[in-house]
């Protein structure tokens, strides 16, 4: 059932989101990942606590997100994805024994951190009810019916998909509002200079790995040139060398995935993309999100022409029924004259308030883009500062210890 309330949390309001946690539970093919999501509640009504820690599994993360597209998308609301579903962690979830504490499974963690607290950033998604009920709920939630890997539901949505793309071709939008125009170009633009940002992000993680993993091998060489050195002092110096390289290794590793959580994961489109990392991701899919709401709005505009023009045929009919005499028929075409001038003017309404809220939900996205990136970057350069200072510190050491031998 359709949410028809206005309903937003005030300014004073706060929700604060945590995935603490993670466990394997089940077992073979009925075996899944629960996350354990903390919430610190303040100010905000229909909350009973302050404090909340549930448990959910990741299907329930796309069930609330699939409730909150039915009930805001349509309305400009732009709601953000959930990571998507990787095949291969679905795969290693059912057929690996015991807890799995990986890569993937602590990365799926922070994006759907990222998701929930995006979520709550918005002041109508933040006061629905099953927002709520996600956050507060403490028992197992009612298993969504659209979340499998391989669903008729997907399938649908897929022909669905295709079917709104040859109907936007076939039946294009005269767009008359030169902000939407601008605001389109200006889309494609950054979502382009984005992918670009993304790509070179990737190189950025990828060349640190693979610093990383070449002193931890020049460490190894030198070591093994130590121990065949008959000199003692250039034994132990080279043996310091070894060890100051091998900690060097560690701490461009830390750096690679501190680039990756600070910079990649809010660039890359999805987890199973296990290179990229925080700011691209996630900015690349609230546009594919935003675009997504684009086309609500020319599917509204077309569904208003559609109307304008079954009235238009109701109004011929009706002259050619005054015409003709057919006074049996005249009352009926009047009636239903009405009917269209009332849905006719209901849809132009629907039109313009969507249009309204698109524009507000631009301008707000525009402004939370502003100060991720600013928190972005202010992560990044405190990470890369700690980062270098470790690494002037292992060579000092060096130096100090070569210099006593």
């Amino acid at each position: 059932m359709e949410d028809t309330t206005d309903n937003t949390i005030d300014n004073d309001g706060k929700i604060l989101i945590f995935v603490r946690a993670y466990e394997k539970r089940g077992e073979g093919i009925n075996a899944f990942i629960a996350y354990k999501i903390e919430t610190q509640v303040s100010k905000i009504p229909g909350y009973t606590k302050n404090h909340f820690e549930v448990w959910r599994r990741f299907s329930d993360f796309l069930g609330l997100r699939e409730k909150l597209v039915i009930k805001y998308q349509h309305k400009g609301i732009i709601v953000p994805y959930t990571p998507e579903k990787s095949i291969s962690s679905l795969t290693k979830t059912k057929l690996t024994a015991g807890e799995e504490h990986s890569e993937s499974a602590d990365k799926r963690s922070r994006l759907l951190e990222r998701f929930l607290r995006r979520i709550v950033l918005h002041p109508r998604l933040a006061a629905d009810d099953d927002v709520r009920d996600f956050l507060s709920f403490e028992g197992d939630l009612p298993k969504a019916n659209f979340t499998s890997t391989f669903s008729g539901n997907s399938v649908m949505k897929m022909f669905k998909s295709v079917g709104d793309a040859f109907t936007k071709i076939a039946f294009p939008m005269d767009e008359n509002d030169r902000w939407f125009e601008q605001v389109h170009s200006q889309v494609e633009e950054l979502e382009e200079l984005m992918t670009r940002l993304q790509t070179h992000i990737d190189n950025l993680v990828s060349y640190r790995r693979e610093l990383a993993s070449a002193d931890e091998q020049l460490s190894k060489t030198i070591s093994l040139l130590a121990s065949s050195e008959e000199n003692t002092a250039l034994a132990k110096t080279l043996s310091r060398l070894a060890e100051t390289h091998e900690r060097l290794s560690v701490v461009e590793k830390h750096e690679s995935e501190q680039d990756a959580q600070q910079l990649a994961e809010s660039f890359q489109s999805n987890e199973n993309n296990t290179s990229k990392g925080d700011f691209t991701c996630e900015q690349l899919q609230l546009m594919s999100v935003l675009k997504e709401v684009f086309y609500e709005r020319v599917k509204g505009w077309q569904n208003w022409q559609n109307q304008q023009q079954t009235l238009t045929k109701k109004r011929e009919l009706k002259t050619r029924m005054e015409l003709s005499g057919r006074g049996e028929r005249i009352s009926q075409c009047r009636e239903d004259l009405r009917d269209s001038e009332s849905k006719a003017d209901e849809m132009e309404k629907d039109f313009l308030v969507m249009s309204k809220s698109i524009r507000d939900e631009y301008m707000r996205q525009v402004k939370q883009r502003r100060e991720d990136l600013k928190q972005s970057i202010i992560g990044y350069l405190e990470a890369l500062l700690e980062s270098e200072q470790h690494t002037l510190e292992h060579w000092e050491r060096f130096a100090l210890e070569a210099k006593n031998q």
